[in-house]
């Protein structure tokens, strides 16, 4: 929808010419989809007629060249994670396993968007939501992981910044090379990862990792 959830300017133009063509067939239509409109809203503003043709919308949206366009680039890149992740997998699944003590032994349903927009995120019922431009090599399987771990910690600021410390740092210099400090990831959490990081160091050179000690150690 707005400017700061494009990942890239790479697909811009594209994106928007179909948010364009789509405000121009029905504002009402465009502004119930992206979430824009409540029932109230449509009900005290006597949409319900113009809301009634949402199926005929969606239906030459989806006929439109602008939407096979993006739809296109987001198959592909839909390919492109299928791959990184199939070549990623038993590595990482091991550097993550040791790296936490967890029994990954979940199953996941990955919903890939366009990599010109910033989606991310766990949605709880072990579903994912991700799609983003590769920043760097290996970004997906990264952040892939990241949204795994959200299935097995909690929301509070300690546990993300862990989930970060595993998958956005270790496991990113595991595959890719480098260091830590400076951090990647949510700006908001660089200072909980820094306090965490002399004990998550230590961390680090134990012979037998559980993840769950390190947080409650962590806790104020």
């Amino acid at each position: 929808m707005g400017s700061d959830r494009f990942s890239s300017a790479k697909y811009r133009k594209d994106i928007i010419a179909f948010q364009n063509f789509a405000w121009k067939k029905s504002q009402a239509c465009y502004n119930l989809i992206i979430g824009r409109l409540i029932v109230r809203d449509i009900v005290d503003g006597g949409l319900q007629k113009n809301v009634g043709h949402l199926e005929g919308f969606l239906r030459d949206l989806k006929e439109s060249r602008h939407y096979k366009k993006i739809h296109l680039q987001a198959d592909a890149y839909l390919k492109f994670c299928k791959n990184q992740w199939d070549r990623n997998h038993a590595r990482t699944n091991a550097i993550i396993g040791n790296l936490s003590g967890l029994d990954l032994n979940k199953e996941f349903d990955v919903y890939i968007t366009h990599p010109g927009l910033r989606n991310g995120g766990y949605e709880g019922n072990q579903m994912i939501v991700w799609g983003h431009h590769e920043k760097w090599p290996n970004y997906t399987t990264v952040y892939l992981w990241h949204e795994i771990l959200h299935s097995y910690f909690g929301r509070n600021d300690i546990e993300h910044a862990v989930i970060e410390l595993i998958a956005d740092e270790e496991l990113r210099i595991r595959l890719n090379g480098g260091k830590y400090p400076p951090f990647v990831g949510h700006g908001y959490l660089a200072k909980t990862k820094k306090k965490l990081l002399p004990g998550w160091k230590k961390y680090l050179k134990q012979e037998k990792h559980a993840i769950g000690n390190f947080i409650r150690k962590s806790n104020p």
